[in-house]
């Protein structure tokens, strides 16, 4: 599960080393985004396995004077803790730019379930990033080349990526693109437009007009070739796309729901909180 149907979690929050997303409770950012005129989205979400719960997570994020700043964490729960248990923290910085973001800082904690400790860093000169890793680890083997490295955004700016509207056209939060490194792997998510729906979200977040999308995963590089061979068998990703305003009109694209079948049954993530500038966001 932690390699195959990681696409299902990520295209809401951020995956740490491609383990994961992340998720700490209420949300660890700051209210700074409301103040100087920047905006400051947070969604809490909750992840399901044929209806049982396994997990939280949460994204925090900031926009402000052109540049973002995201907070996620994530952690398991449940059953499944039984074969994939993880607690992970991830930072992620960087200037807005027209219709892409450039990332300039990403920082992720992991803890797995036998208490192993990852840490690691990527820092960006000219949109090349630069890893740091403690403990080290080898990709004898299996390396992303540096030219194939260059312009890919850190998975948890990918996130963000998606929820600022930068690369949004008018009527469809869903057109994006984007390659993503995350120190070891190279990957690539897809969205497109579906249809415009209304929906009315079973826990009561929200009820109104959204935009229904699919999302798909490619393995591209940094994996097994036997990892690469199962993109054709990735399932694929259904969401419903919300747009949100913040201040001075600026949209906001948020994922309120997602949802694949999968061998396992059906995985989803459910956003249970979302707040523009401190705010719930009505429907």
């Amino acid at each position: 599960m932690k390699y195959r149907y990681l696409p299902v979690l990520f295209a809401v929050l951020a995956a740490s080393n491609g383990a994961g997303p992340a998720w700490a409770a209420g949300g660890a950012g700051s209210d700074a985004g409301a103040q100087a005129g920047g905006d400051q989205i947070q969604v809490a979400m909750t992840m399901y396995a044929g209806g049982i719960s396994f997990g939280k997570m949460d994204l925090d994020t900031t926009f402000r004077d052109n540049a973002y700043h995201s907070v996620s964490n994530f952690q398991t729960s449940g059953a499944v803790s039984a074969f994939w248990q993880a607690e992970i923290q991830a930072t992620s910085s960087g200037k807005v730019a027209s219709k892409t973001l450039q990332p300039a800082l990403y920082d992720s904690f992991d803890i797995n379930r036998t208490g192993k400790k990852q840490e690691i860093y990527l820092t960006y000169d000219n949109g090349v990033p630069k890893l740091f890793a403690n403990p080290v680890y080898s990709t004898t083997g299996f390396e992303v080349k540096p030219e194939d490295q260059k312009d890919t955004l850190d998975p948890l700016s990918a996130v963000t990526h998606i929820v600022s509207g930068v690369a949004s056209d008018a009527g469809n939060p869903c057109n994006f693109t984007t390659r993503i490194f995350d120190g070891r792997r190279l990957y690539s998510i897809s969205l497109s437009k579906m249809k415009d729906t209304d929906i009315k979200m079973d826990n009561g977040l929200y009820a109104g007009k959204a935009t229904q999308c699919q999302a798909r995963y490619k393995a591209i590089g940094g994996m097994r070739p036997r990892v690469l061979r199962t993109n054709e068998a990735f399932p694929m990703i259904n969401v419903w796309m919300v747009t949100v305003k913040g201040a001075n009109g600026h949209d906001f694209a948020v994922p309120v729901r997602l949802w694949a079948d999968t061998k396992y049954g059906q995985l989803s993530v459910v956003a249970d909180t979302l707040k523009v500038n401190g705010q719930a966001v009505k429907s």
